[in-house]
């Protein structure tokens, strides 16, 4: 949760808009160049204590934080591994906590794999109206080599049914330097990614981090 006023001189001050960042700590599997804080395959009971301390640490961060943030983003790990009523629980209490903005940005992370039409209306319902879906590649080589516990076909559906849901604000992760990647391969997942017509694309270069399998 940020924050942050920089000074540049005397006479000119910058705030920059405050936003939270709700960090969910599970995934399906446990990729191989992964760094992030993150346990894979939770069991449900896990879940639910780790969702009833985050409501708690949403009451004793009110009073330090700005009431009215301008944008929500819950990242991971995989957001979308909490069951319908696990979202409910944390947005009933983020909603009976902080006062959102009508035009707040409301950022969920999702995997392929843990979305489908239910769960990608549930998250509408819920207020939510930008998800940031972690393709990674549109290769299916790339995907078995990343570790990824999604296939191309998951993203096809993920994306029919966050558009079917009415999300209009999508974002695709797209990850190169692959191992083996080819310049012509890395082009062809960009022209896939924009041919599936997001508004957002973010292009990540692969990190080999101390401590994961990949180094």
């Amino acid at each position: 949760m940020i924050h942050n006023t920089v000074s540049l001189s005397e006479s000119t001050v910058l705030t920059a808009p405050s936003g939270l960042y709700i960090h969910i700590p599970f995934c399906l599997s446990k990729c191989p160049y992964c760094s992030f804080t993150s346990l894979p395959a939770p069991d449900e009971g896990l879940m639910d204590r780790y969702v009833e301390a985050l409501c708690l640490e949403l009451s004793r961060a009110a009073s330090e934080c700005p009431r009215e943030p301008k944008t929500v983003y819950l990242g991971g790990g995989t957001p979308t591994m909490l069951s319908e009523r696990q979202l409910s629980r944390l947005f009933a209490a983020l909603h009976g906590t902080f006062r959102l903005p009508d035009h707040a940005e409301v950022t969920v992370e999702a995997n392929p794999g843990t979305l489908d039409a239910a769960k990608a209306r549930h998250l509408r319902d819920l207020g939510v109206n930008r998800v940031s879906l972690g393709v990674q590649s549109f290769d299916e080589r790339f995907l078995r080599r990343l570790g990824r516990a999604h296939s191309t076909d998951d993203v096809s559906s993920a994306l029919r049914a966050l558009r079917d849901a009415d999300f209009r604000n999508i974002s695709l992760d797209l990850i190169y330097g692959l191992p083996g990647q080819s310049l012509e391969d890395w082009s062809a997942d960009v022209t896939k990614g924009v041919e599936a017509d997001p508004q957002h694309l973010s292009l990540y270069a692969l990190s080999v981090e101390d401590g994961t399998p990949f180094a």
